[in-house]
């Protein structure tokens, strides 16, 4: 009985199951496997295409049929049929995308029949011509086959040729050598924020030209066919007079936009190289410059076209990294919040993981004020952990931050914000709006006197949480408001808390200034999505109007423990939530 729940022999049995299945069915022979782990068992089918036969290699994985099997070709077939879309030089065939298809568990001869159709299906296609376009598709699969390095990009692509720059780095694990930037500046805290090393007297000159027209393959190989690639670019004088300035080898990034994405690229032209020999005495003898020119002289068009047509170019990978494609590609691809500056008062719990969360949304500008260093006792609920400790929070933030998003723009400043604001009233004005998470009635109140005086121009708004975040609290006050927010507190506490007495659940260890409100980083954390929700909210209708969210964590866990609620929130539901515009909220408290 227990050998039926054993993993490995449910997947051998259905090994062994589908070996007898491929045989009788198929023909299939037993051949060695490339990589006996991962695939334990491959055996080789003949297909016939067209009146001719090809063999198939296919590869049962170990958890067939929880994975597909992997199909190649033997050498043979691989030799009479590459290059084909969907066929790779590693002789293997993309049969299958796993993101749109999953194979049946319940039917695992099913999967081996749909996955040799599928195979015949494609190398069908591709012998007929008839899925050409799909080199199109899959461009930068293709081309990284041809590819002697790897690099990354935060080129922002245009409708025409520019200089771009490029600088080699080094980062652990990567593969990628070199970042490509529209701005040296740009690259450099790029490199400075995720911690590579570079040396600023290797950046070099890019030329960036835009492809009017899909690159169709096969994709260019020699000079010459640059110069017909480029034959009806609005970029092409611009190409030639780039070359004739600078010394080979010179790089040249390249985009082409297919269905409203880009796809990148990278050639290269090497220094010239060709035997030749003399008409008259037949002598031979190696040509490295233009007939006629004086060294190192240099005509684009010249040698490309006349003197060394047949210089073999190099290819590289480019990885788009900018901001807005990894944005669609790993998200929802909203981008209204890029450029939004906020400023964070208090970097504890709530505040760095307020920081956190403003950059998921795509906000990475960002001002941290805090004036205290992170210690163990803040690690458990905190966005950072024991290795920052020591550290002041603005900086242990920011470090973390910064590795994370590395176009973010993170300026810290620690100090007391009254004391900022002593010596710069004006210095929180040039952010979108001003965050305030220390949890500290005298400063919040005097914040908002300062927005009330309009020394503080922009919208505030003030986030706490109450004892085991029986509730949470933001308040926006938007600018030119003139509900003060001293009326919301009653000797110092808020009128419109969830725990009645909420001071008294607080915890204290032995020793001066140990007091500490007691809750748990789940609860901070699901009440951190509904801040950033209402703060969306705001954003998006311009931040206008004057609003407040209470948030309404677990009470009957509250209940249980015998936590006294305040009247008003005895019916409400767990984890709910209120907004409420501040002027009837403030008519409701009273």
């Amino acid at each position: 009985m227990e050998d039926r729940h054993n993993l490995s022999v449910v997947y051998n049995n259905i090994r062994n199951e589908s070996v007898f299945y491929l045989e009788r069915y198929y023909g299939a022979i037993k051949v060695e496997s490339e990589n006996p782990i991962r695939y334990p068992i491959t055996l080789k089918i003949t297909i016939s295409i067209e009146k001719e036969d090809f063999n198939l290699l296919i590869c049962i994985p170990f958890n067939f049929p929880d994975s597909f099997p992997k199909v190649k070709l033997d050498e043979d077939s691989f030799t009479k049929l590459y290059p084909l879309p969907h066929l790779d030089i590693f002789k293997t065939l993309c049969v299958f995308d796993d993101v749109l298809a999953s194979p049946n568990p319940e039917n695992p001869t099913g999967v081996l029949d749909a996955t040799i159709q599928k195979a015949k299906e494609l190398l069908l296609k591709g012998k007929s011509g008839q899925n050409h376009d799909d080199y199109v598709d899959e461009m930068e699969t293709y081309w990284a086959q041809e590819s002697r390095g790897f690099y990354i990009s935060i080129v922002e692509p245009s409708e025409v040729s520019k200089e771009v720059c490029l600088i080699p780095f080094k980062f652990q694990n990567w593969l990628e050598k070199g970042i490509i930037a529209d701005k040296r500046s740009e690259a450099i805290k790029w490199l400075l924020n995720i911690g590579g090393t570079f040396n600023e007297e290797e950046i070099i000159s890019l030329f960036y030209i835009p492809l009017n027209e899909p690159m169709n393959y096969p994709f260019p190989k020699f000079n010459k066919d640059i110069t017909n690639l480029l034959k009806e670019s609005n970029n092409r004088k611009d190409y030639f007079t780039y070359l004739s300035k600078h010394q080979r080898p010179t790089k040249i990034l390249f985009s082409m936009k297919l269905q409203n994405q880009y796809t990148w690229g990278l050639w290269e032209h090497v220094k010239p190289y060709k035997k030749v020999v003399s008409k008259y005495k037949g002598k031979r003898k190696i040509q490295t410059g233009l007939k006629g020119f004086r060294k190192d002289s240099q005509n684009g068009w010249l040698e490309l076209i006349k003197e060394f047509p047949n210089m073999e170019l190099n290819k590289y990978s480019v990885k788009d990294v900018r901001t807005t494609r990894l944005k669609t590609r790993g998200g929802d691809g909203k981008t209204e919040n890029t450029g939004k500056k906020v400023a964070i008062i208090g970097c504890g719990a709530v505040g760095s993981h307020i920081a956190q969360g403003l950059m998921d949304i795509g906000i990475e500008d960002l001002l941290l004020i805090d004036p205290d260093n992170l210690n163990f006792e803040n690690i458990n609920r905190h966005l950072c952990g024991a290795d920052q400790v020591g550290n002041k929070k603005t900086e242990a933030i920011k470090n973390r931050l910064r590795r994370h998003y590395p176009t973010s723009n993170i300026h810290v400043c620690n100090d007391n914000v009254l004391s900022l604001l002593q010596t710069y009233p004006n210095s929180l004005n040039s952010y979108d709006f001003i965050i305030v998470a220390i949890s500290n009635t005298p400063t919040e109140v005097r914040l908002d006197e300062l927005q009330k005086k309009k020394i503080i121009s922009k919208p505030i708004i003030n986030i706490w949480v109450e004892p085991y975040l029986a509730g949470g609290h933001a308040v926006w006050n938007a600018s030119g408001n003139i509900t003060s927010l001293k009326k919301l507190f009653r000797d110092g506490f808020y009128k419109y808390q969830v725990l009645k007495n909420g001071n008294l659940y607080s915890k204290k260890e032995l020793g001066c200034n140990t007091s500490y409100v007691p809750y748990g980083v789940l609860e901070l954390k699901k009440f951190i999505i509904e801040v950033l929700m209402f703060i969306q909210q705001q954003l998006n209708n311009e931040g206008k109007e004057s609003k407040v969210l209470t948030w309404l964590g677990n009470l009957s866990e509250q209940k249980k423990n015998k936590r006294i609620l305040s009247p008003r929130w005895l019916g409400a539901d767990d984890f709910s939530v209120r907004i409420t515009e501040l002027e009837y909220y403030q008519e409701s408290v009273d």
